[in-house]
């Protein structure tokens, strides 16, 4: 979302950090996202920025991007994450972090690409620019 809301405070990072990937400067040459990050950053964008066209353009650039790969919360990521919420009460997680986690988790990732810091209780590097 930070790459597409030019007011985000870390919009600028977000851009160079994707510029970098796109040019092969990373170790990361896919990057995953879900179903569920895709429907909240959609959400986010057209709240925050009150852009409609914009939040469409994110969402096209996901889905079409061949460096992304979108993983789908499916029953078992979904009861995953919902025991996953209902344990870590100490971390402000949302319920889509969690299923990111379960995710990630699933998939074999251990870097995530977020200006959150929730994630490194969980035990994952957060990547905050690349």
């Amino acid at each position: 979302m930070a790459f597409y809301n030019k007011r985000d405070g870390q919009h600028v990072s977000a851009r160079e950090s994707f510029a970098r990937i796109g040019r092969g400067e990373t170790p990361y040459r896919k990057l995953y996202t879900s179903d569920y990050v895709l429907d909240e950053s959609l959400t986010l964008c057209r709240s925050q920025t009150g852009n409609h066209s914009l939040a469409v353009e994110l969402g096209t650039d996901i889905l079409n991007s061949k460096t992304m790969v979108l993983l789908k919360v499916d029953g078992d990521i979904l009861k995953g994450s919902w025991e996953l919420f209902k344990q870590r009460a100490e971390i402000k997680l949302s319920f889509t972090d969690c299923s990111t986690a379960v995710l990630a988790r699933t998939h074999g990732v251990s870097d995530i690409f977020t200006f959150d810091d929730d994630f490194s209780s969980l035990r994952f590097q957060s990547v905050r620019s690349v």
